[in-house]
């Protein structure tokens, strides 16, 4: 997931730390940081006035090679997309590739249950007149429906791919259909703020839900 992911540098959060930029004498005792928000710039000034930590202005020589740095990784991150996403094939042929490698499913909901987009109090997979109950491997249904309401908003962080017990590599087939949509719609997951492309009626609902209770929990599956 790490070899196919373009942020490098979180830019998105308040404050983007890392060692890109480090050189001389400060290489390897030093932190580089990025200011992102006031939210970030106030914790910074607040830790200085703490006496947590000392901060000193950045070298320019640094600040040229991280952005070398950061931008040979990102041509990286383009190469891996194009080995990762070429290899799953076009149409049917990726299709057929992602049924065989689904088809291991024993509807365990790791996937379900660690992923930082499911929102949904019901989720559809537990929908009798969707997926067929108590069948296993479960009908493809149950991937399509997971498809259909995270695709356009997957993240990469690759919890579906490694929690699953069957080694199904369910982050790399989310993380290609998101690409896909996102050249096409121009939304980009966990960066833009507005709603997703795909996204349901009663999200605004889920979102107050979330942000009240903090709970980020579907379902009991051991119910």
């Amino acid at each position: 997931n790490c070899r196919r992911c373009k942020m490098k540098i979180p830019r998105q959060a308040d404050l983007a730390c890392g060692n890109w930029g480090v050189i001389g004498d400060q290489a390897g005792k030093a932190t580089f940081v990025e200011v992102c928000s006031e939210k970030g710039a106030n914790l910074l000034d607040g830790a200085v006035k703490a006496g947590v930590l000392k901060t000193g202005a950045a070298n320019p020589k640094g600040v040229e090679i991280r952005g070398k740095v950061e931008n040979a990784m990102l041509k990286l991150g383009d190469k891996w997309r194009a080995r990762y996403f070429e290899d799953l094939g076009e149409g049917k042929d990726r299709l057929k590739k992602i049924m065989d490698e689904t088809s291991r499913c024993i509807k365990c909901y790791a996937c379900i249950e660690n992923c930082p987009i499911c929102y949904c109090v019901e989720c559809s997979t537990k929908k009798s007149y969707l997926v067929t109950p108590g069948q296993v491997p479960p009908p493809f249904m149950f991937h399509l429906i997971r498809y259909a309401h995270i695709s356009d908003s997957c993240i990469n962080c690759g919890q579906c791919e490694e929690n699953c017990a069957m080694d199904i590599p369910n982050a790399l087939f989310m993380h290609a259909l998101q690409t896909d949509l996102q050249e096409m719609f121009g939304y980009t997951p966990g960066v833009d703020m507005e709603l997703p492309v795909l996204a349901l009626v009663e999200e605004q609902t889920e979102r107050k839900r979330l942000a009240d209770t903090g709970s980020d929990q579907i379902f009991n599956i051991f119910e």
